[in-house]
């Protein structure tokens, strides 16, 4: 709870712009670094968690970050910002998986692993809420002196490294195995292209789909900048935008519930194509309202996505489709936001939604066509079969 107080979360933009003189392109570079750290360590940081401990790896990670964060204001340009956003990343890294590994270890040591759902989604809950109020706080930290978030964020960190010594390292009952990431893509690879062209179509949707959310979110602050509105108010805007997108989880499957599957995600890429053609073609307050509704689109869709894989995928390959669905979402967030922060410095960030706009529209109709005609191929086949032809 404490590490997802973020409290520079809405205010980082604005810090690129007015302090370091960068742009949204450089800020996107750092938001991509910090990604690509985040894939390229997530298996060797779990194997640290496994072989040292979680207990150490939350602390020593908890220390990182509050480093990282800190290390962000004291930047003095371009390559020691993105420097900094390298050092938060691996201290994401160190924390990822080794708290949900030591509440279920702990669980596990006392015969309550079936509590493991209820208390994760709490986990999951607590993190959610402690970052939308630390996003409102931030807000006006900023407003007051611009080095208030991170090193109030830095001191939440420290807190939490010394909480985190009071934890009780449980036994560990078997040794996970951990494939690499690389691993989970030439599986998922190989499987899809003898006759499952429709779960790549699928991937290609969900990579569009959610990295697209992913944008949305830090377009926000750069739309609120062209607006002219003070930075304080990225705290709110952040803030709702977060708690909404938990309630659209948890009434998601209330909300339309006979579309489901491939349809889903056509439906969700097309309106949120929309929504980021009406934001850019004029920048107004209606035009934020429709970058929010990522908020919808992550909450209502990331449920309906997982289960069209599942309904696909056979058991023996479900978990690695699905983890590198999560990857290419990852991986996918780099190139795009490249292109929308190239294109938001030259034209401005109206333009810059049009133009990812066309880019997601266009990649769409290609994965449409994918999974369609492998639909019709695998119907034409089962009738041949059937018919003896």
């Amino acid at each position: 709870m404490c590490i997802n107080s973020i409290f520079c979360l809405p205010i980082l933009m604005p810090f690129y712009q007015n302090h370091l003189g960068l742009s949204f392109h450089d800020f996107l570079i750092g938001e991509s670094v910090f990604a690509a750290s985040m894939i390229l360590l997530d298996v060797p940081t779990g194997w640290l968690a496994d072989q040292w401990g979680r207990k150490k790896c939350l602390i020593l990670g908890a220390l990182v970050f509050g480093l990282g964060i800190l290390s962000m204001y004291y930047a003095i340009g371009f390559w020691t910002i993105i420097a900094a956003q390298g050092v938060v990343g691996i201290g994401h890294s160190l924390m990822t998986g080794a708290n949900s590994a030591l509440l279920y270890d702990s669980l596990l040591a006392t015969n309550r692993e079936h509590e493991f759902r209820k208390r994760e989604g709490f986990r999951f809950a607590l993190q959610l809420y402690a970052c939308a109020g630390a996003a409102i706080i931030g807000g006006y930290l900023y407003s007051i002196d611009a080095s208030l978030p991170f090193h109030v964020e830095a001191g939440i960190c420290a807190l939490a490294a010394a909480l985190a010594f009071g934890f009780v390292e449980p036994p560990r009952h078997k040794k996970t195995v951990e494939g690499h990431p690389a691993m989970d893509i030439l599986r998922t690879i190989k499987y899809v292209m003898h006759g499952h062209k429709e779960i790549a179509g699928l991937i290609m949707l969900m990579t569009l789909t959610f990295a697209t959310t992913k944008i949305c979110m830090w377009s926000i602050q750069a739309y609120t900048l062209a607006l002219g509105w003070n930075p304080s108010w990225n705290g709110w805007i952040i803030s709702i935008v977060m708690v909404a997108g938990g309630v659209f989880g948890h009434i998601g499957h209330k909300i339309w519930p006979s579309l489901y599957g491939r349809k889903a995600l056509y439906i969700l890429l097309a309106a949120l194509t929309v929504a980021l053609i009406l934001a850019g073609l004029k920048i107004t307050w209606f035009g934020l309202i429709c970058l929010g509704f990522e908020a919808f689109v992550f909450g209502f869709g990331m449920p309906r996505a997982q289960e069209a894989v599942n309904n696909l995928a056979t058991s023996g390959e479900r978990a690695t489709i699905l983890s590198t669905a999560s990857l290419a979402t990852s991986l996918g967030f780099i190139p795009m936001s490249q292109i929308i922060g190239w294109a938001s410095d030259k034209y401005g960030i109206g333009d810059g939604l049009l133009i990812h706009a066309a880019v997601i529209a266009v990649c769409g109709i290609g994965a449409y066509q994918l999974i369609e005609r492998s639909i019709k191929s695998q119907a034409a086949r089962s009738i041949s079969t059937a018919t003896g032809t």
